[in-house]
């Protein structure tokens, strides 16, 4: 089997810094410490949409400091436009567990007709809940390519994702650089997995996840 990796050529060039100046901007503030996604776990996106009509899935997340995240998740479409709900649990051992509560929306901008790469905005609001609620806004940009593998229904997604945070606790704005590759396993299924780096002050992790597509 091969995979299909094709692009227009002759627009790269012209279309080149439209692709990648706002991901630069974004980059220059990974110097800031990091958090991951809307509820605090290291679970980034793809700008593809995989489903027809929804989806919903299960993920596992490991972070530092023996954090470990159990998350559940429902996407659906609403024309162009895909918005989420996860909910779940971040179990710590040296301090007390706590309830995780997002609310997500990934817009697409940038489409292959137009540049090497798709694009989308990917935004949203979660609730970290122990004790006293921690509230998280995220603002990112993912950048990804669909690979194909010919006769066959696996898709291959590789993707990076520089995100901005907006937080109730500590500076007030944080960022991070997220990097994923969601894998397509039939018309079905989905395995996704991505995690985040950023300075010595940001938490390391990665998250796993299992989707089913409708």
């Amino acid at each position: 089997m091969a995979v299909r990796f094709t692009f227009h050529v002759s627009r790269f060039t012209s279309r080149l810094r439209l692709t990648l100046g706002p991901a630069l901007l974004l980059l220059l503030v990974v110097s800031l410490p990091a958090r991951a996604q809307e509820t605090g776990t290291p679970v980034f996106h793809s700008p593809y949409r995989s489903f027809h009509r929804y989806e919903f899935g299960a993920t596992a997340s490991f972070l530092r400091a023996s954090q470990t995240g159990i998350e559940g998740h429902y996407r659906r479409g609403v024309g162009s436009v895909d918005v989420a709900g996860r909910a779940g649990v971040l179990i710590r051992d040296d301090v007390q567990d706590s309830f995780l509560f997002g609310l997500q929306a990934r817009v697409p901008f940038l489409f292959e007709e137009r540049s090497p790469l798709r694009g989308a905005l990917v935004a949203g609001a979660g609730l970290d809940v122990s004790g006293e609620a921690s509230l998280w806004v995220p603002v990112g940009l993912s950048l990804g390519r669909r690979l194909i593998v010919e006769k066959s229904a696996v898709r291959l997604v590789p993707y990076v994702q520089p995100t901005v945070y907006f937080t109730s606790v500590g500076s007030g704005v944080e960022a991070a650089l997220g990097l994923g590759l969601d894998l397509r396993l039939s018309t079905g299924f989905e395995v996704r997995a991505s995690g985040e780096f950023g300075t010595a002050g940001a938490p390391d992790g990665v998250g796993v996840s299992a989707v089913w597509l409708r």
